[in-house]
């Protein structure tokens, strides 16, 4: 269970580095003040557990290399050495027990039987042989322990020292925080909603519990007190340069981005202006995007009317037009019968002309 705590705990160191410690150095490097900013960190407890000589594992494997350690005086001197530690307390009705406090809380261990668990029944020596070995398949069993006793292209031989579980425990550990700080690191937190395993079932002191120990509620908190927003001064000219007036967007740079924020209604306590970033305070940033969304609403307004405009005026254009066609054709068509009329009347005339005479 310590190992597992341990694990946990170099995790959430991680998790402290990546969201606490990477955004103050970012406000350090451009220079800003973030005196009143402050977090919880588990860097005292990650070196109670594995700090070089006096931390508890290294203790406990020296404990392990005496042939009349016990339990008992693994504890004793575990509680000589961190008596004073603020995430080390003593229990006081029992010699072999002690409480760490982990970031989710404290816990109580009892160390019989830690250095039983510790030693390792493998022969140290018997691993070199091994490595050693004619057969390839044997070979192969314990490259990785071989790959840890070389240094370069130079083969050595382990020393018959005492290694337990414990030291290939954090061999294991630091390769893989290792691997992770590689990487670009993305944390998802999963929360159990209740203790039953039950679907459906969301019990908010299970999950409220979950999210103060994980960090994120501190994590939000610090955020909240900072600026989480961060832009180039070149991108936050571009952008919101149109909420504006033209005149406050004729400077470049920090006094551009001062001047806009200003125009904006942004008090200066809600942002801070570094060497090559502006820090936008909480709420700020969708401020500015609303402003920016009504402008360009706005403008689109406008734009709908001159289309619309425009369509009705084609429209009507189209509609004298086509009325113009229809009296143009009725017109036509009563002087075609006017003409019909006309010649039908002198036919006539002619024919009773033709008659009287």
């Amino acid at each position: 269970q310590l190992c597992i705590n341990f694990a946990n705990e170099k995790l959430q160191k991680m998790f402290t580095q990546a969201v606490f410690e990477s955004v103050l150095s970012e406000y350090q490097k451009e220079g800003i003040d973030v005196g009143d900013i402050t977090y919880e960190d588990n860097k005292l407890l990650v070196e109670l557990i594995d700090k070089p000589a006096t931390g508890i594992l290294s203790l406990l494997a020296e404990e392990c290399f005496f042939p009349n350690g016990t339990d008992a005086s693994f504890a004793q001197k575990i509680k000589l050495a961190h008596a004073r530690h603020p995430c080390f307390a003593e229990v006081k009705l029992d010699r072999t027990a002690f409480t760490l406090s982990h970031f989710p809380g404290k816990v109580t261990y009892q160390s019989a039987g830690f250095l039983e668990k510790n030693k390792d029944p493998l022969s140290q020596d018997l691993v070199v042989l091994m490595q050693f070995s004619d057969d390839d398949f044997v070979k192969t069993l314990f490259e990785e322990k071989q790959s840890t006793a070389m240094a370069g292209s130079v083969r050595r031989f382990k020393s018959a020292k005492f290694v337990g579980l414990i030291d290939g425990f954090r061999t294991s550990l630091n390769q893989l925080v290792k691997t992770l700080e590689g990487t670009k690191t993305h944390f998802i937190r999963c929360v159990k909603p209740n203790m039953d395993k039950k679907p459906d079932n969301f019990v908010f002191d299970v999950m409220q519990r979950q999210l103060y120990t994980s960090g994120v509620v501190q994590a939000v908190q610090a955020t909240r007190k900072g600026f989480p927003d961060h832009l180039p001064f070149a991108e936050l000219l571009s952008r919101f340069e149109l909420v504006v007036p033209k005149s406050a967007t004729n400077k470049k740079g920090a006094d551009g981005v001062r001047a806009l924020l200003s125009s904006a209604g942004v008090s200066d306590k809600e942002f801070r202006i570094g060497k090559t970033k502006v820090f936008l305070g909480v709420g700020v940033l969708d401020q500015l995007e609303q402003r920016r969304m009504e402008y360009i609403a706005s403008k689109v307004l406008s734009m709908q009317m001159l289309v619309r405009a425009y369509n009705a005026r084609k429209r009507l254009k189209l509609l004298r037009d086509e009325k113009a066609r229809a009296a143009k054709a009725k017109a036509e068509a009563e002087a075609a019968a006017r003409a019909a009329e006309e010649a039908a009347r002198k036919e006539r005339e002619a024919a009773e002309a033709a008659a009287a005479a």
